[in-house]
């Protein structure tokens, strides 16, 4: 159990961001122990069998489930840079949190070829490891990891707006709980306690931590992972033709956008992947929105949209279950 003691400026504090190091470190637990990851058994037919980057350091790194090397778990940020952005930045990694690493790694792993790196050749390795491990795994599924927990971001920003921050926690995950003054994360084989010191808490969902959570008390950096809703979604094939009916029902444009939108999308994220022009597609998300067959949001300098239970049952015949994101 970890109690982390939590003030008033701290709950002022309180931020949900998305990360792509955590995410992509969840992704590695996956692999890892992925008969804790059912959901996620998937990803595995996407590693390569004989990789172009030193994966056996990334799973050496990931190969303890109770304990993840700080260098994969970064501070994150309001405003996120791009992903490769955001793994690039991880050669600044402060020199004391590298030297901590090593010395935790020779403990969990003392036979391995990462325990016995110099600090230099750790952050490189893993840099480079881990860039490779994106663009290879994670980038063809990066659109819908995005969208999920950015809809899951709105949800639950909504439930705390509208239930307080004590009734948000046990909805995130099962093992968080708030009484008013202690955020408890209930981690098996973990104790401790320590204080937020007014530096708040980040609440950053993820995709392949589901049913995991993970959580960071370093000081000044209070960190809290747990899954996304609708996590499984990732696994969706939206790129399937069209149902014919639907299709000859509302068109075959706008058939293929419902159904690529039972995840939130911009109209520039569905011009890029369907290689349409923005006006195209802006009309057609304007002519099913007013239809009630979209519904949407703004998310900062964009607007979202995705499927109502009138889309659902369109394109399913059936409302899709669990996935309403507020």
């Amino acid at each position: 159990m970890i109690e982390i003691d939590v003030d008033v400026a701290d709950l002022a504090q309180v931020r949900f961001t998305t990360d792509a190091v955590w995410e992509t470190a969840a992704s590695l637990h996956a692999v890892v122990f992925s008969k804790h990851h059912l959901l996620h058994q998937r990803i595995r037919r996407l590693v390569p069998k004989q990789p172009d980057f030193d994966l056996d350091h990334l799973l050496t790194m990931v190969g303890d489930g109770a304990w993840l090397p700080d260098i994969l778990a970064p501070t994150p940020s309001q405003r996120p840079a791009q992903p490769l952005q955001q793994i690039a930045a991880l050669r600044e990694t402060d020199p004391a949190v590298v030297d901590a690493d090593l010395a935790l790694l020779r403990v969990h792993a003392p036979g391995s070829r990462t325990a016995r790196m110099c600090p230099e050749e750790y952050v490189e390795t893993t840099v480079t490891a881990l860039t490779a491990w994106w663009l290879t795994v994670l980038q063809p599924l990066w659109d819908r990891v995005d969208a999920i927990v950015r809809a899951d971001i709105a949800h639950h920003q909504a439930v705390v707006g509208a239930e307080g921050l004590a009734a948000a926690m046990p909805v995130l995950h099962h093992d968080l709980s708030f009484d008013g003054h202690h955020l408890r994360v209930d981690l098996a084989r973990t104790e401790a306690s320590t204080r937020a010191a007014g530096a708040g808490v980040w609440l950053v969902p993820s995709v392949f931590r589901w049913p995991w959570v993970a959580c960071d008390i370093r000081e000044g950096s209070t960190v809290v992972s747990y899954g996304a809703r609708g996590s499984g979604r990732v696994w969706n094939q939206p790129g399937r033709e069209a149902q014919q009916g639907l299709g000859d029902l509302i068109g075959r444009t706008r058939a293929t956008i419902l159904e690529r939108l039972d995840v939130p999308y911009s109209t520039t994220a569905l011009s890029r992947m369907l290689g349409l022009s923005l006006s195209t597609v802006s009309e057609h998300l304007t002519v099913m929105t007013a239809s009630g067959l979209l519904q949407s949001r703004r998310d900062g300098q964009r607007v979202l949209y995705w499927r109502t239970m009138v889309g659902d049952l369109l394109v399913n015949g059936e409302p899709a279950s669990g996935r309403r994101s507020g």
